[in-house]
């Protein structure tokens, strides 16, 4: 871009709010500007609005450094606290896993099972109770198992 031509665009705005800005092209095709119009010429007179004070175009006060330090620190915080309560749940659900999946392991062998009664008595297991508690364990087993 020629110099001039970028000087005359940054001046553009001051031409223009002082009493009014031309616009004509000359006989070998150059576009020009000014602040008077072309003598025995067409020209078009632009309506430019005067830039806005200084003062409005200044940019909101940015936050300051221990402000943004601060909101990066909760941040963290909270992810750390949402990663922590992710891994406390994965455990839970491998417990509660390991638990039904050894029950159904002690429910599916062949071989007696009991309980002890309140008199210290053994009470053996009958095979619908036994079939009732694997279904409940594998239901277990299917929910917290992955």
């Amino acid at each position: 871009m020629k110099p001039w031509l970028l000087l005359s665009w940054l001046l553009l705005p001051l031409a223009a709010g002082a009493q009014g800005l031309y616009k004509w092209v000359d006989e070998k095709g150059v576009v020009h500007y000014s602040d008077t119009p072309p003598a025995g010429k067409p020209g078009q007179k632009l309506n430019i609005a005067p830039p806005p004070p200084l003062d409005s175009q200044a940019p909101q006060r940015s936050r300051s450094w221990q402000e943004q330090l601060q909101d990066s620190n909760e941040r963290r915080h909270q992810e750390e606290k949402q990663q922590m309560e992710a891994r406390q749940k994965a455990r839970e659900a491998e417990q509660k896993c390991l638990r039904a999946r050894s029950a159904l392991d002690s429910l599916q062998r062949d071989r007696p099972l009991y309980r002890v009664d309140q008199q210290g008595e053994r009470v053996f297991m009958e095979d619908a109770e036994r079939r009732r508690l694997a279904e409940s364990w594998q239901q277990q087993a299917d929910a917290h198992c992955k």
